[in-house]
């Protein structure tokens, strides 16, 4: 388990895909099994952020709603033919 306090650069507006985090700590829990459903309930409502997506989740997870949409939209308009690819692609496929 790892609890990272947040705050700084991190907090402050951002025109990035992530945006702010205006969370105070990040709370990581891997290596145990069982333990997915325990930190679901933990941030149920809160956001991830991208890295720090486990197997089964996807972009939903980690970006704001109008933020999702301008990605796909880059991803369709830029890279059609799915060049670039990613564990958790925007589109929900690889």
């Amino acid at each position: 388990m790892q609890i990272r306090h947040l705050g700084g650069a991190l907090a402050r507006p951002s025109d990035s895909a992530a945006g702010q985090l205006d969370a105070s700590y990040l709370l990581y829990l891997f290596g145990t099994p069982g333990v997915e459903d325990r930190q679901r309930e933990i941030i149920e409502g809160g956001r991830k952020p991208f890295t720090f997506l486990s197997p089964g989740e996807s972009a939903e997870a980690a970006f704001p709603a109008e933020t999702l949409a301008r990605l796909r939209d880059i991803k369709r308009r830029h890279d059609p033919d799915g060049v670039f690819r990613s564990n958790y692609p925007v589109l929900g496929r690889n």
